[in-house]
């Protein structure tokens, strides 16, 4: 076993090694930087804040890991060993269906459709424990390709514990349609304020009872639907109502055979809490163990479903089956009435009272009787999960619908998920809510990183231009090369403190500066760039009233901001234009406020760009020289961390003829 693991430890090696050395094929240049492992702060993004990642091959129907990430080794791996998976590990698909699902996803991947994500599901066989089985749900793409070969990018998540509470619902599902079709349930109303009882049609087919008992419970007392020796009791329950009890059941022997029935009453109150009706309702108790068990799967089932409702695809007539108690008004008025209802008008009025304005859309789609239609053709049932707003609280539920038998009909079923939301909230299935769509965000830290790394660019092609133009270097142009040393550095330094950010809080990136030398540190930046483009580029500060004045903040915020705010400017204005900077301070009340100002003469921001100007890798496509080809990150890192420290960014331009910004910053003072 020894020798096997090296040997597998060997050939991964030698396919990693391979790979390496195509690393021009790779389709993406920043996967070719993550896969090299040659840049920390890649490196360091890959371990700690992709989730489980790992790339790999898939040849001959065996699928090789090549490389993993730690959230891989902690998350995945102890669970389940992918590597080897098709016939050499002993982790294999679980069948044949499992593998053609895992290569038609890798197929899609190749032709370069968009990742989504897709369970497979693995097993192992051991002669102690028998089969295990693991479900990882993988989004996978195409990372490189080389003469036929292609390597492949997943990011997966562990779903088998959600997957296994899926199947066990689904199991219960075909009983409980039995169960709901032979329960035996009559329901009332009861007025607390009248003493009036209105039953279901059931009652007054079966029972003999009348639309209307008033000052009940004496006319079912003397009629000898209760027995006399329960007859205190029950008197006793509407008393217990009236005082505001919320829930009373007990197995009561109802009719004049003594027939036993489960007797449940819930209250209802009104906005002061005062009991206001009590609903009632009474299901046959008896002892055949097969009505037994289905009346176990029916209350088990209620417990996860609040509302479960019976539909006719064809005419759309709809009746409830069964409630609970976070079932919505008008569902328990059909409820317990016996009633039918048109589905589609029920719907309308249940998206546009109850469920959150951002769900509505997806919610019209799903419950959509043609929709369920085409649905229901292909799969036996489906599922949704949505937020509905209620008593000022938001919930996260699901509907499952599911067809019956005979293909006319379906059931739908609706349960409270809030709980498992907040417990899964990694699970692919609930973040489609959670964060629809693409997150308004990028990680903070992973685009300070991309900025910082493309000003240190622009530096060192700057400082290659001085070299480059300078055979013979004098005494200017080595300090000039000594300033931008001096800023690598600086920007390195960031970086550094940039990787550090996930791991510190606020206090302890926070420390005292001077102000003053920052912007000195700011304007010998923008002035040795400046000189290179022939720009000229002046100064006007009124610093003199906070001389000698230190500032409580975050230091690096407040450097990256101004640099992003100088850098663009000097980006995309020409040699030979003008940018005047203006640098305010005042102190005042324990607090210094500071305004930046910076106006150019360059190309300027169109129109129609000037709403999509903080969004993250957005540019507009023009540009002065090459090297001023970024990422699109400057304006929007900036806005980010202005919102951190409580400052503001303006901005005002017209194509060709400049730019205007200014930032507005304030601190403690020291």
């Amino acid at each position: 076993m020894k020798d096997e693991g090296i040997d597998r430890a060997r050939a991964v090696s030698e396919i990693q090694s391979a790979w390496l050395d195509r690393i021009s094929c790779f389709k993406n240049p920043h996967d070719a930087v993550i896969f090299a492992g040659e840049d920390a702060a890649a490196d360091f993004l890959f371990n700690h804040h992709m989730g489980a990642a790992f790339y790999f091959t898939y040849v001959a129907g065996i699928l090789r890991l090549v490389k993993s990430n730690k959230a891989f080794e902690q998350e995945i791996s102890p669970e389940i060993s992918l590597d080897g998976v098709g016939t050499e590990g002993a982790w294999q698909f679980s069948d044949e269906q499992a593998k053609k699902s895992f290569e038609a996803l890798l197929a899609k991947a190749t032709e370069d459709v968009l990742p989504s994500g897709v369970g497979i599901w693995f097993r192992l066989f051991s002669q102690c424990c028998g089969f295990q089985e693991c479900c990882i749900s993988f989004k996978v793409s195409l990372a490189a390709r080389y003469e036929g070969e292609i390597l492949y990018y997943a990011l997966v998540e562990n779903d088998t514990d959600i997957r296994h509470s899926i199947r066990n619902i689904s199991d219960s599902e075909s009983k409980f349609r039995a169960a709901a079709e032979q329960a035996n349930i009559y329901a009332w109303e009861y007025d607390v304020a009248t003493r009036e009882m209105r039953p279901c049609s059931r009652c007054m087919r079966d029972l003999g009872l009348p639309p209307v008992l008033e000052n009940y419970p004496e006319p079912v007392i003397a009629s000898g639907l209760f027995p006399p020796d329960y007859a205190d009791m029950y008197r006793h329950w509407h008393t217990r109502v009236e005082q505001g009890e919320a829930q009373i059941q007990a197995v009561i022997p109802l009719t004049p055979e003594r027939i036993p029935f489960h007797v449940r009453y819930t209250t209802e109150f009104d906005k002061q809490g005062r009991p206001v009706k009590a609903y009632g309702s009474a299901t046959l108790a008896v002892d055949n163990e097969r009505e037994v068990q289905l009346k176990e799967i029916i209350d088990s089932l209620t417990m996860k479903y609040s509302t479960v409702m019976r539909i006719d695809l064809t005419s759309g007539q709809t009746e409830v089956m069964n409630i609970g108690e976070e079932s919505i008004a008008q569902i328990q008025a059909y409820y317990y009435d016996d009633q039918k209802f048109s589905f589609d008008e029920f719907v309308k009025k249940y998206i546009s009272e109850y469920v959150q304005e951002d769900d509505r859309e997806d919610m019209q789609r799903v419950l959509n009787l043609e929709a369920m239609r085409k649905s229901l053709v292909s799969v036996q049932n489906f599922s949704h999960t949505y937020r509905v707003c209620r008593k000022g609280k938001t919930w996260f539920m699901q509907v499952r619908i599911f067809r019956l038998a005979d293909k006319n009909s379906v059931i739908l079923a609706v349960q409270n998920v809030d709980e498992m939301m907040k417990l899964q909230i990694k699970s692919e299935d609930k973040l489609k809510l959670a964060l629809k769509g693409i997150q308004d965000e990028v990680d903070i830290s992973n685009a300070l990183i991309n900025n910082m790394a493309d000003n240190e660019a622009d530096i060192t092609n700057i400082v290659m231009h001085i070299v480059n133009d300078c055979k013979d270097l004098g005494p200017d142009a080595i300090k000039r090369i000594k300033i931008n040393m001096e800023l690598l550095q600086d920007l390195a330094l960031d970086i550094q403190t940039v990787s550090r950010l996930k791991q510190d809080t606020k206090e302890k990136i926070k420390r005292s500066f001077d102000l003053r030398e920052l912007f000195r540190s700011v304007d010998s930046f923008a002035k040795s760039l400046a000189g290179i483009k022939e720009i000229e580029y002046s100064t006007e500060t009124d610093l003199a009233r906070v001389q000698g004045m230190e500032v409580y903040g975050n230091i690096l915020f407040v450097k990256r901001i101004l640099f992003n705010v100088v850098h663009n400017a000097l980006k995309y204005s020409k040699g030979g234009s003008e940018i005047h900077c203006l640098v305010e301070a005042k102190a005042h009340g324990g607090r210094m406020t500071c305004k930046f100002k910076i106006s150019d003469e360059g190309i300027g921001i169109s129109p129609e760009f000037q709403p999509k100007m903080f969004e993250p890798f957005t540019q507009e496509g023009r540009q002065v020289d090459p090297w001023a080809n970024g990422q699109g990150l400057g304006l929007y890192v900036a806005k980010q961390l202005l919102e951190k420290i409580g400052g503001s960014i303006a901005i005002y331009s017209a194509v060709d003829l400049g730019t205007i910004v200014t930032v507005n910053m304030s601190f403690d003072l020291v």
